[in-house]
């Protein structure tokens, strides 16, 4: 755990490579070609997010031994920085005499003002390079800048990867780690990735954290955001080190406002370790929440701007110094326990309005006065089963106002003696169970002196 599984499980070789095998063959021919001497046109692979893109690149890289130049949407990419760096490697072979790879990463993401003179640049590479390129993105058409950029490479588009393929993967890895997984959960997480592997391996090593992998420890990241990796987002914000490049990765992701503000809450003590660094980071957040306060009781839209920056920038420029290293950045605990207990919340919610509907109460009046007398009465075994029978209750329902499991003994007997008044009623009387005034079984007094009956 004391990496990524993203670097730690990076494909050795092309048959480690999940999906994209028709692409996968054609790259690799394109290398080998290159390791002949013939010079081949440059690459633009494009398409979803986490269907391996950049990871293709980087592994020709390595398994042909050739030395990797990456420029990526966190690097200057104008024009003096691109003539300098990449465009001096792309004419000259390595130490080695090997050739050089030129990755040039989301070039879909050049800023107008930050980027300035970039694509200009690119495109004269293109051109001159005496060493293979590979371009990447998730979207060729949406920036104009790089409309020139296609018409000088090879397009190579990236589909999502059938889910089949990120479970058997998913498979072997946890195979490998002795992590106990139930099948149908590996196909469930492979599916709500919805082709992003990425996204489906950081969910099993989060998931790994907490043990045996089951579909209900899937069904509780419901709540990720899969359109962009929520770790990388949350990486580039508190590393950020100015407005202009956290307000970027911010809008670069599909995450909510909402749910980003709880992952940086999870996470500032991971990160901030130092000094006063956290305690600052906490009151920056802490006034963001201030502004989304008065967002939810004046419904006054405009303090967004306010809330916004400073649960982000607000928070990452608040430290004293920089932090180096790996860090293990963790789900939101809240989501997580909140995403746990959601059954039993229904159950509770469901029982109380059962109860509300035959003592003419409302749920939440039930929730916060009566439920808990009846839980205490619910110890007596004998007026149990009376009360059981009176509001219909099932084995779940008995379970929890017992603080027990269904299959307990006790519940199943309470539940059976309640199933025999009822049925010894209704053979009596012809009607549904209803306790009667003076069935003292049936009756509970409550603290504000009135009789609800049972």
């Amino acid at each position: 755990m004391d990496m990524l599984w993203t670097d730690r499980f990076f494909p050795k070789d092309f048959t480690e490579f999940v999906g994209n095998s028709e692409i996968v063959e054609g790259v690799k021919h394109w290398a080998e070609q290159w390791n002949k001497g013939k010079m081949q046109q440059p690459l633009f692979l494009y398409g979803s997010t986490g269907t391996g893109k950049t990871c293709l690149a980087i592994l020709v890289a390595k398994v042909f031994g050739w030395q990797l130049f990456e420029f990526n949407a966190s690097d200057s990419r104008t024009k003096d920085r691109v003539e300098k760096i990449a465009g001096s490697a792309s004419k000259a072979s390595s130490f080695f005499g090997k050739p050089r790879l030129i990755l040039l990463d989301e070039v879909d993401g050049l800023q107008g003002t930050a980027d300035r003179g970039g694509a200009a640049a690119i495109a004269a590479l293109l051109k001159e390079a005496k060493n293979p390129v590979i371009l990447t993105a998730n979207d060729i058409y949406s920036n104009q800048k790089i409309a020139p950029l296609r018409a000088q490479c090879r397009l190579l588009h990236f589909k999502k990867i059938n889910y089949l393929s990120i479970a058997k993967r998913l498979r072997e890895i946890c195979n490998q780690e002795a992590i106990e997984a139930e099948p149908d959960a590996l196909q469930l997480l492979a599916k709500n990735c919805s082709g992003d592997f990425r996204s489906a391996l950081l969910d099993l090593q989060t998931l790994s954290l907490s043990g045996n992998i089951n579909s209900e420890a899937v069904q509780s990241l419901g709540y990720r955001e899969r359109q962009q990796d929520v770790f990388k987002t949350i990486e580039a914000i508190f590393r950020g080190k100015s407005v202009g490049e956290i307000r970027k990765a911010r809008f670069q992701s599909d995450v909510s406002d909402e749910m980003l503000l709880r992952w940086i809450e999870e996470n500032i003590p991971r990160h901030f370790k130092e000094g006063n660094d956290a305690a600052n980071a906490f009151d920056r957040l802490s006034r963001a929440d201030v502004f989304n306060g008065r967002i939810r009781n004046r419904q006054h839209y405009g303090f967004l701007r306010y809330s916004t920056e400073l649960m982000t920038a607000g928070v990452a420029l608040s430290r004293n110094r920089e932090y180096s290293g790996w860090i293990q950045y963790q789900f939101p605990g809240l989501l997580r326990k909140l995403s746990k207990n959601r059954g039993e919340r229904n159950l509770r919610r469901g029982l109380c309005q059962k109860i509300g509907g035959r003592m003419h109460s409302s749920s939440r009046v039930v929730l916060a006065h009566d439920l808990p007398y009846l839980k205490s009465l619910f110890k007596d075994r004998e007026k149990a089963a009376g009360y059981a029978a009176a509001f219909d209750l099932n084995e779940e329902e008995i379970a929890f106002l017992l603080g027990s499991k269904p299959t307990a003994k006790r519940v199943k007997n309470i539940f059976s003696e309640a199933e025999e008044l009822k049925s010894k009623h209704i053979a009596q009387k012809g009607t549904p169970f209803q306790a009667e005034p003076n069935e003292e079984k049936q009756a509970v007094q409550l603290d504000d002196g009135q009789a609800k009956l049972f």
